[in-house]
């Protein structure tokens, strides 16, 4: 590109940054005068019809990525989607044809990528290559080396701008970190990872051993306080964010049983959820409408069918999502979702109650299946929750 083409690209997308944006009945709003959060899996809250946003935010994505040994497809095929992710953030598409975008451009953007694996309290475990604190909640640096054109290592965090960064080149970067393969934990933590990923050492909010979270230290700079925080999880496996690690132990005089129905058979050996709904909205206190928490998990296609309209509760109750042990295989719970060649994934009741609380609380929230041929639906619906909640002012 020649430096006059740029700079009018550039001049472009500054103007277009300045234009507002604003949220019609078809965004989310409800057709009674009422409000509804933004777009996907909401409930009563965000901005009322004909409200405009007269300036983007800051968007800081972190996804937590279940990298167990049975997730090689699943995570390839989001990494498939990011360049149209990316690009979407950065240059918003018009979906409905209206001759406006559906979003303004985001201004700034932030990616980090952690997995499900915090170790498993310092016992041996198959499947555990670091017992203690596994990966930590650290964001990942580590490219795929496999992948071609992929170097050893990244940045803590990619960091992209609308008229400034190639979406596609930050996209292939993301994926260089992201499609990290298997090998990981099979006890999945997905909650634990996150609050730890997000939650400053002032934090009372205390981990294993009582470390603290890493939010201002080993990922210090990737959380801004005025931006849009959105947490994407990725994962075929319920939580099992453990209180008491002595859950873990194999020879344990307190927890008996299968091992890998432990988090199942003892709920009050891992933490509770209110822990999680608690600890994510302190991030954003003041400003709850700047959290997104979504997660693609192992829900059924049809109950998330249509991303603006889920009803958790509907969810929960529902006969697919009840855990109970596979009379068949019984080393492992009912799956509640199959796809074939992809394999099964189980009732994720925790990371949907988790959506549910954060919903009540003003959050933006969504929840889509993991047992689908791809991800496109779930990550679109993802994409255009971020972009219509990153609204650092309206116009009053």
């Amino acid at each position: 590109m020649t430096r006059h083409a740029l700079l009018v690209l550039v001049a472009a997308t500054l103007a277009a940054c300045t234009r507002t944006h604003t949220v019609h009945e078809s965004d989310g709003a409800r057709p009674d005068g009422g409000t509804s959060r933004i777009d996907a899996g909401t409930r009563d809250a965000g901005p009322p019809i004909g409200r405009e946003c007269a300036e983007a935010a800051p968007v800081d994505v972190l996804f937590v990525i279940d990298n167990s040994n049975d997730m090689a497809e699943q995570i390839s095929d989001l990494a498939a989607r990011f360049p149209a992710f990316v690009r979407a953030l950065l240059e918003p598409p018009d979906r409905d044809d209206d001759g406006e975008p559906d979003w303004l451009p985001v201004t700034d953007l932030h990616l980090g990528v952690v997995t499900t694996d915090m170790g498993t309290g310092g016992f041996t475990v198959p499947t555990c290559r670091e017992p203690d604190f596994g990966d930590d909640g650290i964001l990942r640096t580590q490219g795929n080396v496999a992948i071609s054109g992929c170097m050893a290592t990244y940045p803590t965090f990619l960091t992209a701008r609308p008229g400034v960064s190639d979406p596609d080149a930050t996209a292939e970067d993301l994926r260089c970190v992201a499609d990290m393969g298997t090998g990981g934990c099979g006890f999945e933590q997905p909650l634990d990872a996150t609050l730890k990923a997000i939650t400053r050492s002032s934090s009372p909010v205390r981990f294993f051993r009582g470390t603290r979270g890493h939010a201002d230290g080993a990922n210090g700079g990737f959380i801004r306080d005025d931006s849009l925080l959105a947490v994407v999880l990725l994962t075929s496996e319920e939580d099992c964010s453990v209180a008491d690690p002595e859950l873990f132990n194999p020879s344990s005089a307190t927890y008996s049983g299968n091992l890998n129905l432990r988090c199942f058979m003892y709920p009050r050996a891992v933490h509770p959820v209110e822990r999680y709904v608690n600890g994510f909205i302190d991030v954003r206190t003041d400003r709850p409408e700047h959290l997104v928490y979504a997660a693609i998990v192992g829900v059924p296609t049809d109950l998330v069918a249509d991303p603006a309209r889920i009803d958790y509760d509907v969810i929960l109750a529902d006969e697919r999502m009840q855990e109970r042990v596979d009379p068949v295989d019984p080393n492992r719970l009912v799956a509640s979702c199959n796809v074939p060649g992809r394999g099964l994934a189980f009732p994720p009741r925790r990371l949907v109650d988790v959506a549910r609380g954060l919903s009540d609380r003003g959050a933006g929230t969504v929840v889509q299946s993991i047992c689908q041929e791809d991800l496109t639906l779930p990550v679109e619906a993802i994409t255009a929750l971020i972009g219509r909640h990153a609204c650092s002012r309206f116009l009053e």
